[in-house]
């Protein structure tokens, strides 16, 4: 086992911000190690249809790191390399707290922080060793999930080593460059998952490594991806110090950061003096009520003095606001986008209340029955997943595609031009193009929404037969005649195939299904652990078909007991099926 691919995935789902460019530092850090130890590593970001499979294909151990968003193209592709008898391991933040349902996909999983998991997983596969003893690991043994316990100590950083970005073999040169000099956030809002992923306590690495690392960046973008970069002041100010005394040279930077740092006027200053250009702070709700209800520890007031002193001192601020607690209606949606223009914000970011795995929210609206959805890709900001209390889903999902518009109209671009500068009104025109393309690529959503209020949520059998070719001709070597059953259960439809298919039986499960399937449908699964194939041609047609599906369906899921049904003709090019693969662990 000498070379490994580590990929990051993105989401093939089109949303507000999809245009930003710039990877999560957990693989260029794992590539980092597994290249000092001797490995051959390669790292790839972006959507199956992106990736060269070619060479891809050539590894012998593949990991993927996910979030929930992006968890459906994940599967996607390991289900594809697990085919292909290719080793595959998951990681991230939603394999970390979904590691049952990540291992119907994947070999193995990484819980948590990997940076002193990883590399001891891939010496002991290549020892041929079973990796009951590394902390944080889950994996199948006998056909039950084994779940190995994580390391209670949380990962020393400054024993990780910076990211090694040149590792990406198809990443286009990054506008700004992501730097982590913290993990923790003190602080436990109810819809975050940071707090549960790396814990309250905050660490940091030092100063002295940091600035080392800074100098390798002169006359770039940066943007601190800590997700509170001052939630220790003192040592925010011993950083920007060293940034100022050091002359760095960077040619700007953000950072995300909380409202009350406005009230620290000497780390104001050091902000500006150190080249700050822009902060992203969670603003959250103007509704005070809600503001508690997320355990957010700051007021409306903290917020309208954060944007003003930021102003003062020539940074722009990058406003997020979530939208559809339990306390939000329509008017708390309008009245913030007023207060986001009259407090003169110079972007935003709406986003709608998003439950994921993990977090007190998700939880509490599972026990609830509130979910309306377990489409992870829909997980992402932007789609209403959840019944809210005081309006409907395609109340939540519209008025927050009409604050988008609202406020990223052409009359609003230039409003802070003489305030921040151009860079806001470049912000804005962005928004303002991006909020319109997603607006007319999501119109299927609301109509999906305003489907599942109507939907019981009891399993109906729709139909149940048994093929045998035309003609009562039999063609399976066995005899054995092809059993199908369509059920729907709350909008998902599922097909279950058993029996042996061969060139008559398909043909004749084609004219059924194109009676019975609608023409199209949201979420199908297609349960053939119990199919076998009357020959390799068989196997070949019926994955065809189910491509042809595919096309159909907004999302198609094949459990299956093994790989066949991806076997391709030699010299065909080489890509990823629209299915996601399942495999039993039966």
């Amino acid at each position: 086992m000498k070379k490994i691919v580590l990929i990051e995935p993105q989401s093939k789902a089109d949303h507000v911000y999809k245009s930003v460019r710039m990877p999560r530092l957990g693989l260029p850090i794992l590539g980092v190690q597994l290249k000092a130890a001797g490995y051959a590593v390669n790292l790839y970001v972006g959507t199956s249809g992106s990736l060269p499979w070619s060479r891809i294909l050539d590894a012998d151990l593949v990991g993927i790191s996910t979030t929930t968003a992006t968890s459906r193209e994940a599967y996607r592709m390991a289900g594809y390399l697990r085919a292909r008898r290719i080793p595959v391991v998951l990681g991230g933040i939603h394999a970390t707290y979904m590691p049952d349902e990540a291992l119907l996909y994947a070999d193995y999983v990484v819980r948590g922080e990997a940076d002193c998991t990883f590399l001891p997983l891939v010496q002991a596969l290549e020892k041929g060793e079973p990796p009951h003893h590394i902390p944080g690991v889950s994996y199948c043994h006998e056909g039950a999930a084994i779940h190995n316990p994580c390391d209670p100590d949380p990962v020393e950083l400054d024993q990780v080593p910076p990211p090694d970005f040149t590792l990406f073999d198809n990443q286009k040169p990054l506008r700004s460059i992501p730097v982590m000099t913290s993990r923790g956030c003190p602080y436990n809002c109810i819809f975050c998952s940071v707090t549960p992923m790396f814990g309250r306590r905050y660490r940091y690495r030092s100063t002295e490594k940091i600035l080392q690392e800074l100098t390798a960046y002169r006359g770039r973008h940066l943007f601190f991806c800590d997700d509170n970069f001052t939630a220790h002041p003192a040592r925010s100010r011993e950083l920007l110090r060293g940034m100022i005394d050091r002359q760095i040279g960077l040619k700007g930077w953000g950072a995300q950061v909380r409202a009350e740092v406005a009230r620290d006027e000497e780390l104001l200053q050091l902000l500006q003096r150190a080249g700050c250009k822009i902060v992203y702070i969670g603003l959250e709700s103007i509704n005070p009520d809600t503001l508690e209800h997320y355990n957010k520890q700051q007021t409306v007031e903290d917020i309208s003095l954060c944007i003003r002193r930021f102003h003062q001192h020539g940074i722009r601020v990058h406003g997020m606001f979530v939208f559809g607690s339990d306390f939000d209606t329509v008017q708390t949606i309008r009245d913030t986008v007023d207060f986001a223009l009259q407090t003169r914000v110079d972007s935003v970011q709406f986003l709608i209340l998003t439950p994921l795995p993990g977090t007190q929210l998700f939880k509490k609206l599972e026990a609830e029955g509130r979910l309306l959805t377990r489409d992870w890709e829909l997980y992402d900001g932007h789609h209403a997943v959840f019944q809210p209390a005081l309006m409907t889903p395609e109340q939540l999902q519209e008025e927050t595609i009409r604050a988008f518009k609202r406020f990223y109209s052409l009359r609003h671009v230039f409003q802070n031009l003489t305030l921040t500068g151009w860079g806001s009104a470049l912000y804005r025109v962005i928004g303002l193009g991006l909020s319109r393309h997603f607006e007319y690529k999501n119109r299927w959503y609301l109509r999906y929404l305003g489907m599942l209020q109507n939907l019981e949520p009891q399993p109906i059998p729709l139909f149940y037969r048994l093929l045998k070719g035309r003609d009562g001709k039999e063609e399976s070597p066995a005899g054995l005649p092809l059993k199908i059953s369509l059920t729907e259960n709350n909008g998902i439809l599922h097909l279950r195939l058993r029996g042996i298919i061969g060139r008559l039986t398909l043909v004749e499960l084609h004219r059924t299904l194109k009676s019975f399937l609608p023409r199209r449908c949201f979420h199908l699964v297609i349960n053939m652990e119990g199919l076998h194939f009357a020959s390799e041609q068989a196997a070949a047609s019926f994955s065809l078909y189910l491509e042809k599906i595919a096309e159909r369906v907004q999302r198609l899921q094949v459990i299956t007991a093994g790989g066949a049904i991806l076997n391709r003709a030699p010299g065909l090019r080489i890509r990823l099926p629209r299915f996601e693969l399942l495999f039993s662990r039966r």
